[in-house]
């Protein structure tokens, strides 16, 4: 896709920002010192209304010039949290928070609409959509969308539709992948605890291991998708997280296992909860041990509408990479249960093997944020190039 003037002269300033903004990572709730970052800039760009929500998110607002405004709003969201890691990237602008680090891209997904406001503060004039700019905490694992939501982000003026995008290191730089319908996951986190009994490890008769337990539901857990679910549909199943021991001559009374499933529809979700039951009873009756099992959390299924698809195609007059599947989650798709909205990838990978999302490696070359702003200048009549 070819970039506009206006774009490409943004070029060093994204950079800037992005370069700023991947500095102070923080994590879900705790974007103070990022909210404060956005505030300022936004207060530079002219906005009609300007102010904090959900606690550390920003939400801006650009009304279309006229005596009676547009009847149409069209809102624009970047996610603004970082993540649990250190980084390892050693450029001279990573991290500063010991700990934290912005491998996921959102510091870039920022940038993007920062530079939009600046564009839109220069070409105000020529809106004929009012525009809502949304800056989401919480999108790592805090279902920041719903706080947002629930916070009146989508009203004041009433939002009709939604975008946003996100950096993909398995596209190629600059390159826009979109998937029409059913484009990413269902993601349902869980808990699930193995309680046992607690004895002296010189003597493991006496009571019941949790941690043997733990290690055996693991392996079977694995076989409900291999052997329990149709190979056609995609589906995961991962534990991500195990603890539990006092000492190491203590047999384990308790072992605290988190994890993930993802889906595609919700009666695969259902089906699977409920072989993973089955499981968890044969192993109480087998054993002795007791289980409890809780859903913590559920990011339904990002849906892109058909004709949202196409039209976002038609606007742009360029080449869309058509993907497949992704079994990555967003809350993205809280604000689709409420509006239609639409969500694409940009991608930033260099070379085959490119560190993925959330490494400590992940990093990227900030001019491929410019052909996320063009896409987005495109859909609203201000770039200067004609399709």
């Amino acid at each position: 896709m070819q970039l506009s003037h206006a774009t490409l002269a943004l070029k060093d300033e994204c950079v800037h920002i992005r370069r700023d903004l991947h500095r102070i990572p923080e994590l879900s709730f705790e974007e103070y010192e990022t909210q404060a970052y956005l505030f300022n800039y936004l207060q530079d760009q002219a906005c009609d209304k300007l102010e904090k929500i959900a606690g550390t998110g920003v939400k801006a607002v650009y009304m279309a010039p006229g005596a009676t405004g547009a009847t149409e709003t069209i809102a624009f969201r970047a996610d603004m949290d970082g993540l649990p890691i250190e980084e390892w990237t050693n450029a001279p602008y990573a991290s500063a928070h010991p700990g934290r680090m912005h491998a996921c891209g959102h510091d870039g997904h920022m940038t993007v609409l920062l530079l939009l406001a600046k564009l839109l503060k220069e070409y105000k004039q020529k809106l004929t959509v009012n525009i809502a700019l949304l800056f989401q905490p919480g999108e790592e694992g805090g279902n920041g969308a719903t706080k947002m939501i629930d916070a009146g982000c989508l009203h004041h003026p009433r939002v009709d539709r939604i975008y946003a995008l996100h950096v993909f290191p398995e596209l190629k730089h600059g390159q826009l992948g979109i998937k029409r319908g059913t484009f990413m996951a269902q993601s349902c986190g869980f808990d699930l605890t193995v309680l046992g009994k607690s004895a002296h490890g010189a003597s493991p008769n006496k009571g019941i291991d949790a941690v043997v337990a733990a290690a055996e539901l693991i392996n079977v857990l694995q076989t409900v998708v291999s052997r329990s679910t149709n190979p056609d549909e995609p589906v995961v199943l991962t534990i991500g997280k195990i603890s539990g021991g006092k000492a190491r001559n203590i047999i384990c009374d308790k072992v605290v296992m988190s994890g993930t499933l993802r889906t595609f529809t919700t009666e695969m979700r259902e089906e699977v909860l409920g072989r993973i039951k089955k499981i968890l009873a044969g192993f109480e009756m087998a054993t002795g041990i007791k289980t409890t099992f809780e859903e913590v959390q559920l990011y339904y299924s990002v849906e892109n509408p058909v004709d949202m698809t196409e039209k976002f195609q038609l606007m742009l007059k360029t080449d869309l990479t058509p993907l497949q599947h992704q079994m990555i989650g967003e809350d993205f798709s809280f604000y689709q249960q409420q509006i239609p909205g639409l969500f694409f990838f940009v991608g930033v990978g260099e070379y085959s093997g490119y560190p993925p999302l959330h490494s400590p490696h992940f990093d990227f070359d900030e001019e491929a944020l410019l052909y996320g702003l063009e896409a987005y200048c495109r859909m609203l009549g201000l770039s200067d190039i004609k399709p």
